[in-house]
């Protein structure tokens, strides 16, 4: 298994945010791939400082370019080896048991493409603030909740998703009008293609609402794909469900 790491500007959160990887209970057979999506604050240097005490490989890759998350994600998940990906933020935290909840998970459900999992939103001093108790569990349940409420079937920093899938759909999207957006149009490309995605109903992270983020920073440009990529989703979702009942009123 591979965790996947891309950093920007994080350096008040990193700290905590490796630890919390490196205090992974019950699971320690992956690597970790840390790339630098080149920050202007001291996140990288308090990476390069970091004493990682991980059993399995810390690849720590820096960069003078910023080239943003979805190419950032895309080179690391390339060079990756293990079976599953797991992304994991620099501002966030996984909870204890995450890796070995979701990688069990996998394992024993291998029509599961992705999974994720409900997370606790935290401020920046790392008070919660709520509980974020979505997405549903189920692969239908998960269609709905897109289609109808227009609201993203993973919380992106909670994924682990099978890297040989991934791979043959062509990873996350470098279309410049959504790249703010690559989780929902990975989702919503792996549902068209048949795949499955489900969602663990307790939290395994710590979502943090960070300031200098790009969910803050890009808010208004963010809801735009969103609505970009959900309005094509449905499109080709009624057009593949007609399709579908069309071939089986035929035979």
């Amino acid at each position: 298994m591979s965790v996947i790491t891309t950093l920007y500007n994080c350096e008040r959160f990193i700290t905590e945010s490796l630890d919390s990887i490196c205090s992974q209970q019950g699971f320690d057979d992956f690597e970790w791939l840390i790339y630098s999506d080149s920050p202007t604050d001291a996140t990288w240097s308090i990476v390069e400082k970091y004493k990682f005490n991980c059993k399995r490989p810390v690849i720590r890759i820096p960069s003078a370019i910023n080239i943003k998350i979805p190419r950032r994600r895309n080179q690391a998940i390339s060079q990756a080896s293990g079976k599953y990906i797991a992304i994991h933020d620099g501002d966030d935290i996984s909870l204890p048991d995450r890796l070995k909840t979701e990688v069990d998970f996998l394992e024993s459900h291998n029509d599961i493409f992705c999974v994720g999992s409900h997370a606790i939103k935290i401020d920046l001093a790392g008070t919660q603030i709520e509980s974020m108790d979505y997405p549903p569990e189920s692969p239908k349940q998960n269609i709905s909740h897109l289609y109808a409420k227009r609201r993203n079937p993973i919380i992106d920093p909670t994924s682990m998703f099978r890297r040989e899938d991934f791979m043959e759909m062509g990873g996350y999207t470098l279309r410049d009008e959504i790249y703010t957006v690559p989780d929902m149009d990975l989702w919503c490309r792996a549902i068209l293609n048949g795949r499955q995605l489900a969602n663990i109903q307790k939290p395994l992270i710590k979502y943090r609402v960070n300031p200098d983020g790009m969910t803050a920073l890009k808010q208004s440009e963010m809801i735009r794909s969103h609505i970009i990529v959900w309005k094509h989703f449905c499109s080709e979702y009624r057009k593949k469900i007609l399709s579908e009942f069309t071939r089986k009123i035929n035979k």
